[in-house]
């Protein structure tokens, strides 16, 4: 296993020409990324696969600015940039096309959804597109296999979702709900709340989903492929989804608050055409999951076997990984990552060679926040199971 601590100089935060070796990515490794001449700390938001085995970590500095980190298959520095503070408000989702890697962010100073695209060739980011009217994006992802969903809050109306074609052109935009000083309304929540924004969509694109603020709280919202609203699963002010993640097997890995308790849910069977109180959904309380933290799941083929895996802080600032048999939806391993070092799980994803990756942001010595990358192999994943 490779642990290491990576510094970062002014000069590598610019550019790195590090040649990268031929390299089956197959080695555990546990990377710590800090950057002792900033001095900033780091929120990592999201991590994704490239084509050659490495990896690419979108998050936020502390000053509001957006960095992007370049990491080898080996768990190596290879290259960052960050970008000016005009560009705020990075969304924690990254999407790929045919290659290339794209996320959304605001735009000052309206704060105005922006699509930028990765070249992880050439080390750069550029904006491609502006959505003026749109503001506040919130959450961002692919649908089927060229177009995108886009989540944003309008300040007089409150939640648009938005579909964009390939080539990024706007095919049609939803409102749900007049909200008078939405955003204000929007900022007392996240005052307030730990906010989980997200959209997806399931059935091939036949349903969609997001999660965000309407008019009774955050609610998690159905709507056909049109953006038309078909159902809910209400929360009520105080509760919340956190997550909502559909396995190979067409269940749904679902992580909410109810009544301040934690719980988790490996194969809820959505129903997209009704209303629901989340009190329905059912599953287990998750007694030593930190509740202020991330809960998040992915869903990972090893071998002919397929998993849900689902990650959260312990209260003993430990990561834990829950493995749960698809097929039968039963627990089948546990492990757990982290030491001294407080460990906030952020993001997991299973990798081409059926290893999992965990992003993660470590807190050292009780004050510098930064990124951590962990790789487990194969090998160590059939171990466990």
């Amino acid at each position: 296993m490779r642990s290491i601590i990576i510094l970062l100089s002014a000069v590598l935060l610019i550019s790195c020409q590090e040649e990268v070796l031929e390299f089956t990515p197959t080695e555990k490794f546990n990377s710590i990324f800090d950057n002792p001449s900033e001095g900033l700390n780091f929120a990592p938001l999201d991590i994704m696969e490239t084509e050659e085995g490495g990896f690419l970590v979108l998050s936020e500095l502390a000053n509001g600015s957006i960095f992007i980190l370049k990491v080898t298959n080996r768990g190596d520095f290879q290259w960052s940039e960050q970008l000016s503070t005009q560009f705020q408000n990075p969304v924690a989702s990254m999407v790929q096309r045919a290659g290339e890697y794209y996320f959304m962010a605001g735009t000052a100073p309206q704060n105005t959804a922006t699509i930028f695209k990765i070249n992880d060739l050439n080390q750069n980011i550029e904006a491609a597109r502006i959505y003026n009217g749109y503001r506040k994006p919130l959450a961002f992802s692919a649908l089927g296999e060229s177009d995108y969903l886009l989540l944003s809050f309008n300040d007089t109306t409150g939640t648009v979702l938005s579909k964009i074609q390939e080539g990024f052109a706007m095919e049609w935009a939803r409102k749900f709900d007049e909200l008078e000083n939405a955003h204000q309304l929007l900022q007392a929540y996240e005052n307030n709340n730990r906010s989980d924004f997200f959209v997806g969509s399931l059935n091939a694109g036949g349903i969609i989903y997001f999660n965000s603020l309407r008019d009774n709280g955050v609610n998690l919202t159905y709507t056909n492929d049109l953006g038309i609203e078909t159902g809910r699963i209400r929360t009520g002010q105080r509760n919340m989804i956190n997550s909502f993640v559909p396995d190979n097997a067409g269940g749904i890995a679902v992580n909410y608050i109810l009544n301040g308790q934690p719980y988790f849910i490996n194969n809820y069977d959505p129903v997209a055409n009704d209303s629901v109180n989340l009190q329905v959904v059912g599953g287990r309380i998750q007694e030593d999951r930190l509740t202020i933290q991330k809960a998040i799941s992915t869903s990972i083929t090893i071998g002919s076997f397929e998993y849900v895996i689902n990650a959260y802080t312990t209260l003993n600032g430990r990561i834990k990984l829950n493995f749960y048999d698809t097929a039968t939806g039963n627990q089948v391993a546990i492990k757990y990552l982290g030491g001294i070092d407080p460990l906030q799980v952020i993001k997991l994803i299973p990798t081409a060679d059926e290893g999992l990756a965990i992003l993660s942001r470590i807190t050292i010595a009780g004050a510098k926040e930064r990124i951590n990358v962990v790789k487990i192999p194969k090998s160590e994943l059939l171990n466990l199971l």
